[in-house]
């Protein structure tokens, strides 16, 4: 059996990813995609923010997009704002932006919409190749965490549609079958519960939170999931249960203590955005995709 090298198959895994070069330089543009294609990347380009919108709508799964923020018309920072109202998540790249003009406040403005890596112009090939791994492994971690939670839906939805066929099959042993589903279905759901009760302590950093917190945490990275960005506001009246004024609360508790990011929304003053910090959104994924393996588990063995 032939091995391949740690280089072989990172070539390997770049020649899977798609990434978008957005710069009114040609020649800028040239020469990045120059780079990444050499280390094996599939690389799209634009001279505007107006002509990046087009190629995003037109060419699925797209995971980088390195663009300039100097740009005639629409710049790096509006693009961004825009790319995050397509209706398609998945057409949603990770962001990378590559400037000659390294401004403070373009650079807040970047990160605060979701921008991974700022890098300034004129860059080396090595640094710009690592920021583009790092992005691609980053999108790749979140898409393998979100398809073992949308497995345990998956079962779970199975098992309601399963519950459902037997109540509407008539036979002389309906009854009798429905009986024994419906315990095995309130065994499996015990076993769900508990599952999802388990103590909090191994994932760090969330280590000693609360129920209220724990679930605004989870509500806000469901949020995030589906590609949305989310006021104070609006995620203390998401969560069942939990009065406006007791998440309110918690939020701010959360945001001292590092867990939530809130963000001024630069549209609008009067409102902040917030986002996981990363650490948390790490160990939330963790925790979700560990319960998802073990609900696959349960799910196999009461089948």
């Amino acid at each position: 059996m032939k091995l391949q090298s740690a280089d072989a198959r990172t070539h390997a895994d770049a020649a899977k990813a798609r990434v978008l070069v957005i710069d009114n330089d040609s020649s800028m543009v040239l020469w990045v995609t120059s780079v990444l294609q050499a280390d094996g990347y599939e690389c799209f380009s634009a001279l505007s923010g107006e002509a990046a919108l087009a190629v995003l709508r037109s060419t699925p799964d797209i995971l980088v997009a390195i663009s300039d923020i100097h740009m005639p018309g629409m710049d790096g920072i509006k693009l961004l704002e825009n790319v995050g109202l397509l209706a398609s998540a998945a057409s949603v790249p990770t962001f990378i932006f590559l400037t000659a003009y390294p401004e403070i406040d373009f650079a807040v403005a970047a990160l605060r919409l979701g921008a991974v890596d700022f890098l300034i112009k004129p860059v080396r090939p090595q640094e710009l190749m690592a920021a583009v791994r790092s992005a691609v492994e980053r999108v790749n971690r979140d898409r393998a965490a979100m398809q073992l939670t949308d497995r345990a839906a998956l079962l779970a939805q199975q098992a309601e549609a399963l519950a459902a066929a037997l109540n509407a099959w008539k036979h002389p042993q309906a009854e009798q079958i429905a009986r024994k589903t419906d315990a095995a279905r309130s065994d499996f759901a015990k076993l769900g519960l508990n599952h999802l009760r388990r103590p909090h302590h191994s994932f760090a950093p969330l280590g000693e939170l609360d129920d209220v917190a724990w679930n605004l945490l989870l509500e806000l990275l469901r949020i995030e999931k589906s590609a949305q960005r989310v006021s104070v506001s609006a995620l203390s009246i998401s969560v069942e249960d939990i009065s406006p004024t007791t998440a309110l609360r918690r939020i701010r508790e959360l945001v001292k203590a590092g867990h939530i990011v809130r963000n001024p929304d630069p549209l609008d003053a009067r409102r902040d955005f917030v986002a996981l910090a990363p650490n948390s959104r790490a160990a939330l994924e963790q925790y979700l995709a560990q319960v998802a393996k073990e609900l696959a588990t349960a799910a196999a063995s009461h089948s």
